[in-house]
């Protein structure tokens, strides 16, 4: 195998095979890796370069150099011996075999306030490079780190800690500490300022001491100091104290204000609190914790305390008492009770407490109280007019009223062991503490009349006893006022049922006619023991169903109305509910009580039968015509009432309407149609009176009018005479001043001038009126011949007749 490089022609054998490659051309930043695939070496071409491959060689591969910029570099490694070498920029990097470019890196630029720290990675030996400058390093040198320089302002520190030998120092500003290359930095922090007040406690880390440092100051801190308490010393005002303990001993100390309270060491000041101020009539009680007294302090003062001191009861109002009020004060270590009464101002001792003051009970002349004593349990009476004074054991209720009895006034009481007694007026009464009063209270006597009498059971042997004596009566202790009775008062038409004490009955009447054994205990009488009234309950709603009823005792036998209602179906299944009213009565009164208990029920439910009964046999037409007869006939002379000590004397429709509203309907227009009718008639008769007496009316005024006509005729005739003689006499005189006017040739004119003068005038003054009067309407003039006759030319005027304008 050989290699021709070009240009140029050659000839070859016909065995041979040609392959024809082209030139491997580099630029300046192109580098190209060259493999002996016969041999397997390797070689680098660098650019730029043209170069022809040998007939073995091929490009393994073709890359771009490592372009560095002037502050750039990079670390070279070679990977069969591992020798490593740094090459830094400008530059586009040229390999050799085996080398490897690693990564291109910035080199670490310092401003002036900046360090970096470099580390030998085969040594492990570290060096620091502070700025401002571009830091160059070996190729076996890397930068660990960049920072900025700690600045410190004054007021600030800086612990720094020498991570090779483990020693701390403090730098304090202001400065620009610059670092070794094993310095670790704390956090720079204001050294602790205090002012007038404030104190700040510091703790060495390393030997464990702690020391105060108090203001105004700035406080120096040591290497291995940490504060770990920075805040304001107790300041107290006067009337304030402070307990400062000892946290290494446990030994506490009081402060009292005005002051600065100073802390050792070891000292932690408790809550700031206020000395008790005990004012006049107030006191404070005040235990120690350390021997476990307690003392009480008076006021007014100010309370001293010590450091074991404790306010158990703050200043409190001590009982003030007046002249009427006590006080209960008991002894909690002894348990002894005492009692104080005012007027005063009660003292407390250390171990006493005082309960609620009470006032002490005034009692008047009609009061008074009964004292129970808690010690020995025993029981006594204090009766006024007293103020009374309570022992230490002594409790009691509200004054009570002492018992005036009056003249027919008692009262019962029972005491502890049972026993009753009767207390009759008049007389003031104290019942004893032990006893009871029974009855609620005070009672009347009753009074035992014609009317009254007294039901009386003697409690001891159960007996009943009606006492009808008259007068006042009080029981025995042992009688029991079961009620008051009142006479059974009867009239002639009632009687009452009664039933003795085996259960039969018998009857009472308040008619006096009938013989005694009739009659019984009536009219009036009082109802023996064990005896009681027979009650019947009747029925009072409507429809007789018993919804609502009464209580009857006294059966009256006078006729009464009693209403009912019921349903019914006529022969032609119409419906009805019909109200019908009874007029009945009772006649036997024993008859009805062995019966019948709803005498007025009975009554109408058979009733009912007996009309529903008679009402399906006919129609409702006919039911119209004759209701009221159909209700009789079904109802009267029935022997059923008689049976049961009734009489039915009368019975009435009240009124009746159709179940179904329909035939309600039809039923109610007929009824309408009927009412139409009679009210069209009753309309007519009264529009027809109505018509005549307004004829009768127009006649007699027409005959009125005629009067007045008449009357009015003689009137006009007499005013149209007066003003004819007035207007003839006007124109009389008018005419006959003008006859005696004289004319221009000095003679007069005389009557028969002068009347056509004034026929001529009076012509013209009609039309006038005529013109006038068409003038201020819109009526048109149309005008004859002879209407425009110039009439006025005739006068004889002898100035009309020398111009020849008048002839004849």
């Amino acid at each position: 195998m050989s290699v021709i490089d070009g240009p140029g022609i050659s000839c070859v054998c016909v065995s041979q095979v040609v392959q024809t490659r082209e030139a491997l051309i580099l630029s300046e930043k192109e580098y190209a890796l060259v493999r002996n695939i016969e041999d397997g070496t390797l070689r680098i071409i660098n650019g730029p370069s043209k170069s022809f491959l040998t007939a073995h060689e091929e490009v393994h591969k073709r890359e771009t150099k490592t372009s560095l910029g002037r502050r750039q570099y990079c670390i070279i490694s070679h990977q069969v011996t591992g020798d490593v070498r740094l090459v830094e920029g400008p530059c586009l990097v040229s390999i050799e075999v085996h080398e490897v470019v690693g990564t291109v890196q910035d080199k670490p630029s310092l401003s002036e306030e900046e360090y970096a720290v470099i580390e030998d990675r085969t040594t492990g030996l570290r060096r620091a490079e502070y700025g401002p400058a571009i830091v160059t390093i070996s190729a076996y040198e890397e930068a660990k780190e960049v920072k900025r320089l700690p600045i410190l302002k004054t007021g600030q520190y800086l612990r720094v800690t020498n991570v090779k030998t483990g020693t701390v120092k403090i730098v304090i500003g202001p400065d620009v500490y610059k670092p070794s290359p094993y310095d670790s930095l704390g956090k720079i922090e204001d050294l602790p300022v205090l002012s007038r007040g404030e104190y700040c406690r510091l703790h060495n880390q390393e030997t464990g001491l702690i020391r105060i440092a108090v203001g105004p100051a700035v406080v120096d801190l040591g290497p291995h100091e940490k504060v770990v308490e920075k805040a304001k010393l107790p300041v107290l005002e006067v009337g304030e104290y402070c307990v400062v303990k000892n946290t290494e001993n446990g030994d506490k100390r009081m402060v009292t204000g005005p002051c600065i309270v100073e802390l050792g060491v070891f000292d932690v000041a408790l809550e700031i609190m206020k000395m008790p101020v005990v004012a006049q009539a107030e006191y404070c009680r005040i235990r120690n914790h350390e021997e476990g007294t307690v003392r009480v302090v008076n006021g007014p003062c100010i309370a001293e305390l010590g450091p074991y001191d404790e306010v158990s009861v703050p200043p409190t109002k001590l009982p003030v008492l007046n002249k009427d009020e006590y006080v209960r004060i008991i002894n909690e270590e002894t348990g002894a009770v005492t009692t104080v009464f005012g007027p005063i101002v009660a003292q407390l001792g250390p171990y006493d407490t005082a309960e609620e003051v009470l006032k002490c009970p005034d009692l008047s002349a009609d009061e008074y109280i009964v004292v129970r004593n808690e010690e020995d349990g025993s029981l006594r009476n204090i009766e006024g007019p007293l103020l009374f004074q309570p022992g230490p054991f002594d409790v009691f209720d509200k004054p009570k009223k002492v018992v005036n009895l009056r003249k027919n006034e008692y009262i019962r009481l029972r005491d502890d062991s049972g026993v009753v007694r009767v207390v009759r007026g008049e007389k003031r009464l104290i019942p004893a503490p032990l006893e009871l009063m029974l009855d609620n209270g005070v009672q009347h006597a009753i009074n035992i009349d014609n009317h009254h009498a007294v039901l009386v059971r003697n409690t001891e042997n159960g007996s009943l006893e009606l006492l009808t004596n008259h007068g006042l009566f009080f029981p025995t202790p042992y009688q029991e006022i079961v009620k008051v009775q009142e006479k059974i008062v009867l009239e002639k038409y009632q009687t009452v049922v009664c039933k003795d004490a085996t259960g039969a009955f018998y009857y009472a009447s308040g008619d006096t006619d009938l013989p005694q054994s009739e009659r019984g205990p009536g009219p009036d009488f009082f109802l023996p023991p064990h005896h009681e009234i027979v009650k019947h309950s009747w029925s009072t709603d409507l429809k007789k169903e018993h919804l609502t009823s009464e209580m009857v005792w006294k059966f009256d036998s006078r006729p009464s109305y009693m209403n009912y209602e019921f349903f019914c179906r006529t022969l032609d299944n119409v419906s009805l509910v019909i109200d019908v009213t009874f007029f009945w009565r009772i006649i036997d009164v024993k008859a009805m009580v062995e019966s019948t208990a709803d005498a007025p029920g009975d009554t109408c439910t058979h009733a009912r039968s007996m009309i529903m009964q008679e009402i399906s046999k006919i129609k409702l037409m006919d039911f119209l015509e004759s209701f009221n007869s159909v209700i009789r006939n079904a109802c009267l002379n029935d022997d059923f009432y008689g049976k049961r000590g009734v009489e039915l004397l009368s019975v009435e429709v009240l009124k009746f309407e159709c179940q179904s509203d329909e035939t309600n309907r039809i039923l109610q227009e007929m009824i309408k149609e009927t009412c139409d009718r009679l009210k069209y008639k009753e309309r007519q008769r009264g529009e027809n009176e109505v018509s005549m007496a307004r004829l009768e009316g127009e006649i007699a005024e027409e005959k009125r009018r005629e009067e007045l006509v008449e009357v009015r005729k003689s009137h006009m005739k007499t005013e149209a005479r007066i003003e004819g003689e007035a207007e003839g006499a006007r124109i009389g005189a008018f005419i006959t001043k003008l006859a005696s006017t004289k004319t221009e040739d000095g003679s007069t004119m005389g009557f028969e001038r002068a009347m056509r003068v004034y026929e001529t005038q009076k012509q013209l003054s009609y039309k006038l009126d005529s013109v006038t009067a068409l003038a201020q309407g819109n009526a048109q003039l149309y005008l004859l011949p002879e209407d425009v006759n110039l009439n006025l030319g005739t006068l004889d005027n002898p100035t009309l007749r020398k111009r020849g304008l008048v002839t004849g």
